[in-house]
């Protein structure tokens, strides 16, 4: 565990994927936190947008790696907090690009931290960027029996922190031993689940994962999967429901669950144009590709 008379080395990762603009308004509010010798390194998904050299030129402060292929959420968070620890990192808050934090947020999840021993994952309160319908979220609940997760909404402000089943992948401090003791984000996933399933297999194995309610971020939300990408999120989301669901013990309700889903939009999706036809497209594909086992980055997308 952390030593309380050691101060701890906190590196802040961000996993960047399209967007530039998003990654610099991420950047510029990370430097503006009061936490104190913070090191930050930007980890380049290999994102379609090319060099990144024009933001390692502005942020010069900030450490910038590049991985040869596009990983996924999962094997690019692996490669980002990896890399940090090897550093001596202790902890790692790791961010998708598609954030901005509160001055305040780190300061406020260090110190909650490092009062509970046990805790492996901590997350900030997610809130919409500005401008848009407020929604506030963070707290994760599985419901096993009707195979869905949820971001539950009605958080005890009182509390220093809440204590919850699993925490949003795009804010998450993570405790570098516990993160080496269960060996990372599982790669199965790519994208999507894979930070519902460390959550679940971190506190199987006797950790705890806590939101902290008073330290704030804001979180645009499927930034990299916007236009044609779209299909990304129905395919990963149909897949890795099943295959998250089955790994935990809960294959039938799931089967069921998902099979219903995409029952209903076999009568309405039809009905949409082009993009009904392709949600629908990639709804079953993700279905097809976990009954036939294919798990990781999905081959089945270009169309």
């Amino acid at each position: 565990m952390d030593s309380p008379s050691l101060k701890p080395n906190v590196w802040l990762a961000v996993l960047h994927y399209q967007s530039q603009e998003k990654t610099k308004a991420c950047l510029k509010s990370l430097l503006a936190t009061d936490y104190p010798d913070k090191n930050i390194v930007v980890l380049d998904n290999c994102s379609p947008e090319g060099s990144i050299e024009d933001l390692a030129q502005e942020f010069p402060g900030c450490k910038f790696i590049s991985v040869p292929e596009n990983l996924g959420f999962a094997g690019g968070a692996n490669e980002a907090v990896s890399y940090c620890i090897t550093q001596g990192a202790d902890w790692v808050w790791l961010l998708n690009n598609d954030t901005t934090v509160a001055p305040d947020s780190l300061s406020l999840l260090m110190a909650a931290a490092l009062k509970n021993e046990k805790a492996a994952l901590l997350g900030a309160s997610i809130y919409s960027p500005k401008g848009k319908e407020m929604h506030r979220a963070g707290a994760g609940e599985i419901d096993f029996v009707k195979a869905k997760t949820y971001e539950r909404k009605a958080i005890d402000d009182s509390r220093e922190t809440n204590e919850c089943d699993w925490l949003s992948g795009c804010n998450l401090l993570i405790r570098a031993q516990a993160f080496r003791e269960c060996d990372g984000f599982d790669e199965d996933f790519f994208l999507y689940f894979e930070d519902t399933d460390l959550s679940l297999r971190l506190r199987k194995l006797g950790w705890q994962c806590l939101l902290v309610p008073k330290a704030r971020i804001e979180h645009e939300g499927n930034a990299s999967t916007t236009g044609d990408l779209s299909i990304w999120r129905s395919y990963y989301h149909t897949r890795n429901r099943l295959l998250f669901f089955n790994k935990h013990q809960a294959e039938l309700p799931a089967v069921l669950a998902v099979g219903g889903h995409i029952l209903r939009h076999c009568l309405v999706l039809p009905f949409r144009g082009e993009a009904g036809h392709r949600q629908l497209k990639a709804e079953f594909l993700g279905m097809r590709d976990y009954f036939s086992y294919k798990t990781g980055k999905a081959d089945c997308l270009d169309f």
